[in-house]
């Protein structure tokens, strides 16, 4: 459990979402740990693993992963780390890239700002409270979509973090300000990261542009907050990469992930692998 002291640290040092104990927390059902200079979340007898260090960028990364080993002795772990210091040997290990957006922003190009005042004709923007309407965009995701059960039982459990998080906001896209066509996660909980998390439209009532429109609204709230620095997550797929780089979003760091197992165990065993 992490003490008040700790929990300020980690929000003020902040920098990839896995750092951010009330998401986490609340997507995986797990506790959140501070180890070395890494943070920790421990389920049962599983164990994820975050290897980005908080204050020391050049931490022994490698060393805290053994001590946490030794700390809570896992069956099943889950590691999240710019790169694996171990031999893959036969572990789930997948990599991809952070994108990151600085801020203030440039000049956004002709064709993203004309899908943007495309997108503004049809639409309103505005904050507003996770309900049903929210729910049911998040259901028509799941599925019009091919994701994994462990990536659906997170956008199940988004409702949980968003109740429990006092830094999440919700952009929304309005049609006649009463239909909801599209909304965005974003989180403003570190001092100088912003976390560009999710965006869900609705099948019906999307209109083109809509995530450029929201995409504006959080690159303009994050900035007013005194953001430096936009997360945008990872790169997933050439779509995905292409949104966010036309959007001036460049690779920010490394990630790896493996999911290992200690114990000889089935691997289905794993828990909330992220």
């Amino acid at each position: 459990m992490l003490s008040d002291q700790e929990r300020r640290l980690i929000y003020h040092r902040a920098y990839v979402p896995e750092h951010l104990p009330d998401y986490v927390e609340a997507i995986s059902s797990a506790e959140a740990h501070l180890h070395d200079d890494c943070l920790c979340y421990t389920r049962n007898n599983h164990l994820i693993f975050i290897g980005y260090p908080l204050v020391h960028a050049e931490g022994d990364i490698a060393g805290a992963y053994e001590s946490a080993l030794k700390r809570f002795n896992p069956a099943t772990v889950s590691v999240i780390a710019p790169q694996l210091w171990f031999e893959d040997d036969g572990n789930q290990s997948e990599y991809d890239h952070y994108y990151r957006l600085d801020l203030p922003p440039r000049a956004i190009p002709p064709e993203v700002s004309y899908m943007v005042r495309r997108a503004e004709r049809d639409l309103s923007l505005g904050e507003g409270t996770f309900g049903r309407e929210h729910k049911q965009l998040i259901r028509d995701f799941i599925r019009t979509h091919n994701i994994t059960p462990d990536h659906e039982e997170i956008f199940r459990r988004l409702h949980t973090y968003l109740k429990r998080s006092g830094h999440a906001r919700i952009l929304e896209a309005r049609k006649d300000n009463t239909v909801l066509s599209a909304f965005t996660i974003v989180d403003l909980g570190s001092a100088e990261y912003a976390f560009y998390l999710f965006n869900f439209r609705s099948p019906e009532e999307s209109v083109p542009g809509v995530s450029d429109l929201l995409f504006r609204e959080m690159v303009r709230l994050s900035h007013h907050e005194g953001k430096r620095v936009i997360n945008l997550g990872l790169g997933i797929n050439a779509g995905n990469r292409h949104f966010k780089e036309k959007w001036g979003g460049t690779i920010f760091i490394p990630c790896q992930t493996a999911a290992i197992n200690r114990h000889g165990l089935n691997m289905d065993t794993l828990l909330n692998k992220l």
